[in-house]
């Protein structure tokens, strides 16, 4: 009944097997860890190092559900345990940005309503019909502009040069609305299908 709405075809509902600890999983464990030492260089203007350690960790993010996917290690902790890592690698950063390099405030607000806005729907409708709504192209595109956004804006502050930060800054804004949008039509159209 869903196909039309679910777009990602790597997104699976059951789970490939029980067990906790494999290199997926290890993966995502990994991204946390990582974002300690990253937040700390950059505090400790070591930020070299830091945009090096922070690097790894985006690839962290890239690799846990690629090796998932392809060696079958899909679990129901490591459905939960992804996203909290991402937010906990990208709730640090932020909080870095704005304490430390006058990141705007309200960018951060705007996506902390958004993010728990999207959460809170699609874990109801999951509990409700088993669906999972795929992700979209808007939103793989607010992440892209979002990480160079971020790094223009690290680069800004310890190079002291303008590497138009704030602008990538206001189109990565704009790709965050157009992208909370499409999730929610995406919800919408879950809900009606249903009714139908």
């Amino acid at each position: 009944m869903f196909d039309n709405v679910v777009k990602d075809k790597f997104i699976k509902r059951d789970p490939e097997t029980v067990h906790i600890i494999n290199w997926a999983n290890a993966l995502t464990f990994l991204r946390i860890i990582l974002t300690v030492p990253a937040v700390w260089l950059f505090i400790a203007d070591r930020w070299m190092w830091g945009l090096i350690i922070l690097a790894l960790a985006v690839l962290t993010d890239w690799l846990d559900g690629f090796i998932a996917r392809k060696c079958h290690l899909v679990s129901e902790f490591g459905k939960a345990f992804d996203p909290i890592a991402d937010k906990i690698l990208a709730v640090g950063m932020m909080i870095l940005l704005v304490i430390k390099m006058d990141f705007p405030l309200w960018f951060l607000l705007t996506l902390f309503v958004r993010d728990f806005s999207i959460s809170l729907v699609s874990r109801f409708i999951y509990r409700k019909h088993a669906v999972v709504g795929g992700s979209i192209i808007s939103g793989k595109i607010f992440i892209f502009f979002l990480t160079v956004a971020g790094i223009l804006w690290l680069l800004e502050f310890y190079l002291e040069v303008s590497a138009f930060a704030y602008e990538i800054l206001i189109i990565t804004y704009v790709m965050m609305i157009i992208s909370w949008i499409h999730y929610l039509i995406q919800y919408v159209t879950i809900l009606k299908s249903d009714k139908k």
